[in-house]
């Protein structure tokens, strides 16, 4: 072996050791939620879009500032005018220099409508950067329960599998000992075969739930924490008290309102060409040798300046009708956002209910039998039951627990997205939102 192979090893053993030495921390729900918000590159990609679109209200509110250009200019000129002949032509070196500031005075309130356009399209982007706070947030809560829930449901197929080989070696006993028979080791076999199925699925399903929380989270789950099911204490009274908290404060809604503001802005815009422009220009000007006469030509000017369009070929109506169909488009959008809205919190509400009421049902499900398989092993011990009766209950108790565990993390999961759905999913987890979100507390 080389020396910088042993390098690399002694250096690969060293890190190894280095990682096993660093003490595992429990990352709870609130803390992978918080991480997810700072660090998710989709919400940092609509935040720094917000960003931008802040930086076209300045660009908008320039049209109410002075403009000042500045003119330079010098070259060669020939000249043939009544002031240069009978010699017909003249060539000079000619140099131009102007200063020209201008006022808007009246613009039809073209700058107007567009402060108030960029305006509302930033506030748009600012309850976007919230929504996508929301529904990263809410997928972060998805993946963190998947997590456990592959892991429950890894033990409990574990588990199974243990006891379906334990009953199947006492199955083989009594089979070679002349009490059972092949039928039983064939069929108590096969039901060992299907737990071993089970366990390499619910493997892979861990191994991509795990997947998941990296892409979403940003590193690989360790030690997380069953973060029980307090948020339901949030949950309004009726369902009707969640829709009209969506309708107030989603971030998603409000981001539609705020477009068709935009909207609106853009269509009264539209009307500035029916309108003259009058700006106030100042000026001077510097210039040597121009149109064929030697010596300096100085000016200074103050003028109001008045421009009209007469004719435009019905581009500017045309214009007009294009922003109407557009404004109307943009309320119909956040009417479907609405619509939306209220679909989802229904959905969530429904779901909530209805796990609410299976998981005390699925709760004694999994106690009765629990109850039936201690019974079935002691009428097994005086020889009323068979070891096959034994595997019935193992299933039994295996399928109980099974849908439990998901009922469970079904309802946590519920309720986080009922909250989710009125836009409260992390004024509720007591965590900011990002710097450039819009948002809306409620007031109850």
């Amino acid at each position: 072996m080389t020396h910088k192979s042993k390098f690399l090893t002694f250096s690969a053993v060293i890190l190894n050791m280095t990682l096993m030495s660093q003490p595992i921390t429990a990352q709870t729900l609130h803390e992978a939620v918080d991480k997810t918000v700072k660090s998710n590159p989709t919400i940092l990609a609509q935040s720094n879009f917000s960003l931008s679109v802040d930086q076209t209200i300045n660009q908008a509110r320039a049209g109410f500032y002075p403009k000042v250009d500045l003119n330079l200019g010098t070259g060669y000129e020939r000249t043939d005018s009544p002031t240069t002949r009978p010699d017909h032509n003249k060539s000079l070196h000619r140099n131009e220099a102007g200063l020209t500031a201008t006022q808007m005075l009246y613009d039809g309130f073209a700058t107007k409508n567009s402060v108030d356009q960029t305006s509302s399209l930033a506030e748009s982007a600012g309850y976007n950067v919230a929504d996508t706070a929301e529904t990263t947030s809410l997928r972060t809560i998805q993946v963190y329960l998947d997590v456990l829930r592959q892991q429950e449901l890894l033990s409990l197929t574990e588990y199974n599998l243990e006891s379906h080989e334990r009953i199947n070696s006492q199955i083989e006993l009594r089979a070679n000992s002349g009490v059972g028979t092949k039928t039983d080791v064939v069929q108590s076999t096969g039901r060992v075969a299907l737990s071993e199925a089970n366990l390499t699925a619910n493997r892979g399903n861990f191994e991509d739930a795990k997947a998941n929380y990296l892409r979403v989270v940003g590193n690989l789950p360790e030690s997380l924490v069953d973060p029980s099911d307090d948020c339901c204490k949030n949950t309004p009274a009726t369902v009707e008290n969640a829709i009209k908290i969506a309708f107030y404060q989603h971030p998603a809604l409000r981001a539609s309102i705020a477009n068709h503001e935009a909207s609106l802005a853009q269509q009264q815009g539209a009307k500035a060409p029916m309108h003259p422009r009058v700006d106030l220009e100042l000026g001077t000007n510097t210039n040597n040798d121009l149109d064929g006469i030697n010596g300096h030509n100085n000016d200074s000017f103050a003028m109001f300046r008045l421009r009209y369009n007469l004719l435009n070929g019905g581009a500017d109506k045309a214009r007009i009708k294009e922003t109407e169909f557009i404004s109307e488009q943009s309320k119909a959008s956040a009417l479907i956002v609405k619509r939306q809205l209220e679909y989802d919190v229904r959905l969530a509400w429904n779901a909530l209910d209805s796990l609410s009421s299976r998981l005390p049902v699925l709760d004694l499900h999994v106690k009765s039998s629990e109850k039936t398989r201690i019974a079935y092993q002691k009428q097994f011990s005086l020889g009323q039951r068979t070891l096959l009766d034994l595997l019935d209950t193992e299933n039994e108790l295996f399928t109980a627990k099974l849908d439990y565990t998901n009922a469970y993390y079904d309802q946590i999961y519920a309720c986080y997205w009922l909250t989710e759905t009125m836009g409260k999913l992390l004024e509720v987890l007591e965590l900011e939102t990002p710097e450039q979100a819009l948002t809306i507390t409620s007031s109850e």
